[in-house]
């Protein structure tokens, strides 16, 4: 496929569609742990009904953390702790977030990545319910594979 082609795409032929999520609810240290766990970047936060309310990054959580946790500093591995277990997702989640329709047009979603300094955004219907997440490693596997794998 060309370019042009990529750029023509439907969200929902692009989009992951098998989601972890956790509630607002979700303490950060098991937030946490699914980032690890997993090795995943970005979790949508939503509510009992799939609807979406915000998403986390692995950034968010990094940036929450104590400097001196790369140096194993006690205090700081104290600190961490302490923040993971008083902390709950709806704390930290960005829930002022850009989403896109399974029906918009990959070019979309590279005009929003371009202008902006995130990497993912949720996929929802006009209910607001989730319906699976387009990142930029979503993108760049389509753009550099041979025969892209299409959602369906």
């Amino acid at each position: 496929m060309n370019t042009l082609d990529l750029l023509s795409l439907k969200v929902r032929e692009v989009m992951t569609k098998e989601l972890i999520t956790v509630k607002e609810d979700t303490i950060l240290k098991e937030v946490n742990a699914i980032f690890e766990r997993e090795n995943i970047h970005h979790i949508p936060v939503v509510d009992d009904k799939m609807r979406f309310k915000g998403i986390i990054s692995k950034s968010d959580i990094l940036l929450l953390m104590d400097w001196g946790t790369k140096l194993n500093l006690p205090a700081s591995l104290r600190k961490n702790t302490f923040l993971m277990a008083s902390n709950l997702a709806k704390d930290v989640m960005e829930s002022n977030v850009i989403k896109v329709d399974p029906d918009d047009y990959v070019k979309k979603c590279v005009q929003i990545f371009r202008e902006n300094y995130f990497r993912a955004l949720p996929v929802v219907d006009e209910y607001e319910h989730l319906l699976g997440i387009i990142t930029t490693y979503d993108l760049m596997i389509l753009a550099y594979t041979e025969v892209p794998m299409l959602h369906s």
